[in-house]
């Protein structure tokens, strides 16, 4: 793939994931580009507000994931009536694009990462 298919792909499935739960998303705006083992790749962020059933979208969201053929590793963990329980997961697959989720008891955040492709992250 080229990086331009590369990005292509990586925010087609950003769009597919924030399609899929019915939240307030921010743009996705430009990709950042990393450097990786084969060259470069792009990852694109978004946020929306949230404030209950946290639980829910984390189990939604890595359900969508798997529905796309993508292996997702589920985490939780408590941080007190302060900032209550985060939930967490990634989404990987061979020669796909990746994903990551953050919900915190006022926030979600959602990565996508594109694949890794022959390329420099200087080349835009």
């Amino acid at each position: 793939m080229t990086p331009e298919e590369t990005r292509r792909d990586a925010l087609t499935l950003l769009d597919q994931t924030t399609a899929s739960a019915d939240l307030d998303w921010s743009s996705p705006g430009d990709p950042v580009s990393k450097g990786c083992s084969e060259g470069v790749r792009y990852q694109y962020m978004v946020h929306a507000p949230v404030t209950s059933k946290q639980d829910e979208l984390a189990d939604s969201l890595s359900k969508f994931w798997r529905s796309r053929g993508l292996e997702v590793e589920r985490s939780q963990q408590d941080f007190g009536s302060k900032y209550g329980t985060v939930f967490g997961a990634t989404a990987k697959a061979d020669g796909k694009a990746g994903a990551a989720l953050e919900i915190t008891n006022g926030n979600a955040l959602v990565f996508v990462n594109s694949q890794c492709v022959a390329g420099s992250p200087d080349d835009e």
